[in-house]
């Protein structure tokens, strides 16, 4: 009788042994088979492709995997992130599509927010970025994070270092062609004359480019409501729609000039003798401790520079 039940049991133990050995082989079957080439024409080159939605629709049509960048345009945000993307692809060798968040939204059915990027394969969403999702903050940031998001789908190539090289070479001159140029005094290009915007003793003006439709500049806009009860007596706001207003777009480029800065986008807020690109939680202090600090000094871009 014990031997009996010891057989039972040993076959038991032999079938269960087999069962996980399937589970773990299945897994790790479906593990390195989800990972995918895109197609052989995206390898070799770092270029971004602007395209529309015929052309988008074109590549679902003939099945291509691709991905692409979603953006919009003078969104700072989107300008960061496509800084990001450039990095990554001159490193890998790797080219993408880019197309405006305008002419996608409708397209999709998952698509809420900009900036974003979408894997395709075979002409079917993968995976893509949520520009509202706090998990994928850190994809967004750097080109490490955006590989650690980009190789759980995609195969990157191996490429040959001496191909970087000359790209390297003609980067450094590019940065220090622009070092150059900052050396340059700046020289207004456009008679600015903002009749309402006046320079208060005690107060910093603080100089809002914004666009309307742009969720960033929405949050900053709210930001400064909100301090407005506690930190008013310290400082005026001035602000600039500049995405449907091409006089307010003039003068954001008069402004940017005037603070040697390079324009990437909106919101773009000046205050005193500081300037911030975008906006996030962490921009807050940024611009809270600039109206502080700035409204202790009568320094006024527009006054001291620009109308000079």
């Amino acid at each position: 009788m014990k031997l009996t039940m010891n057989k039972k049991r040993l076959l038991l133990s032999i079938i269960l042994i087999f069962v996980l050995l399937f589970l773990v082989f299945f897994i790790i079957f479906k593990i390195v088979n989800k990972n995918f080439y895109l197609d052989e024409k995206y390898y070799g080159n770092n270029e971004i492709y602007e395209i529309d939605i015929d052309k988008f629709n074109e590549l679902l049509s003939n099945k291509e995997s691709f991905g692409i960048f979603i953006y919009q345009p003078a969104c700072s945000t989107s300008a960061d992130f496509e800084q990001v993307l450039y990095d990554f692809l001159k490193q890998n060798q790797i080219s993408i599509y880019k197309i405006k968040f305008s002419d996608i939204y409708e397209h999709t059915d998952f698509l809420k927010f900009y900036p974003s990027f979408i894997i395709y394969k075979d002409g079917k969403m993968i995976d893509f970025l949520e520009a509202d999702k706090d998990d994928d903050l850190k994809y967004y940031q750097s080109v490490d994070g955006f590989k650690e998001w980009f190789t759980k789908y995609v195969i990157l190539k191996e490429i040959a270092n001496n191909n970087n090289i000359d790209k390297d070479e003609n980067i450094n001159n590019d940065e220090n062609k622009s070092e150059d140029n900052e050396d340059e005094d700046y020289e207004s290009h456009t008679n600015i004359n903002l009749d309402n915007v006046i320079k208060e003793d005690g107060k910093v003006n603080l100089y809002l480019f914004w666009g309307d439709g742009c969720p960033h500049c929405a949050e900053e806009k709210k930001f400064l409501k909100s301090i407005e009860n506690e930190y008013g007596d310290l400082f005026n706001i001035y602000e600039f729609e500049v995405w449907h207003n091409e006089e307010n777009e003039k003068i954001m480029k008069e402004f940017g000039m005037a603070m040697e800065d390079t324009l990437t986008g909106v919101p773009y807020t000046i205050i005193g003798k500081e300037s911030i690109k975008g906006f996030n939680d962490s921009k807050k202090e940024q611009i809270l401790n600039a109206i502080i600090n700035e409204s202790k000094s009568n320094y006024d871009i527009y006054f001291d520079v620009i109308k000079k």
